[in-house]
């Protein structure tokens, strides 16, 4: 029996769609799925997703512009592993770190945590390793193979590319529709008689 290569590609996609076992040596075509490290992949330090929580958010009315692709972000941040283990304090050394976004220097889960903020918004960012440092072993040390980071970052600073915040002219417009100019209220207090 001879396969033709539509027959072949379609026995791939069945097996790929029902996760069952593929031959030996097949090829298994990449999903949303099974990119996914499964949770017996991880190591004990690490997470399977990025994790943002919003410690301190901005109000739309004083966030004119936000963080994006290409913009430079001044930050203060701590860095721990999920175990406690500090790793970098540049927030306790009030020492501001400076980077763009979508450039190499600085790993992909920070880029990503920073994206969308306002100046003076603060962030708790867990970092699976897959986008931290991988299987490296990195910071002089500190940071063992597959180990996920914490971040407490703060967006200090921000330098264009700013991107307009969609919410701020919302905030803005109904905070001029709540002033109604009212006459002064009557007063109780004794008037002065001439």
């Amino acid at each position: 029996m001879r396969f033709t290569a539509l027959a072949f590609a379609t026995f791939i996609v069945a097996c790929a769609a029902d996760s069952k076992p593929v031959a030996r040596n097949a090829v298994v075509i990449p999903n949303e799925e099974n990119l996914k490290p499964r949770p017996t992949d991880l190591s004990e330090l690490d997470v399977p997703e990025l994790i943002i929580e919003k410690l301190e958010e901005v109000p739309a009315i004083e966030c004119m512009y936000k963080s994006g692709p290409g913009s430079i972000v001044v930050t203060l941040y701590n860095g721990e592993l999920i175990n406690g283990k500090l790793i970098d304090k540049s927030w306790d050394n009030n020492d501001p770190h400076q980077f763009q976004l979508g450039t190499p220097l600085v790993i992909e889960g920070l880029q990503l945590a920073v994206e969308d903020m306002c100046v003076n918004e603060v962030r708790k960012v867990t970092i699976p390793s897959r986008l931290a440092h991988g299987n490296k072993i990195s910071g002089g040390g500190l940071i063992p193979r597959n180990a996920a980071i914490v971040y407490k970052i703060k967006l200090i600073g921000m330098k264009p590319p700013m991107y307009p915040n969609p919410e701020y002219n919302k905030a803005k417009a109904a905070a001029k529709a709540t002033v109604i100019d009212a006459p002064p209220a009557p007063s109780d207090a004794p008037k002065d008689e001439l």
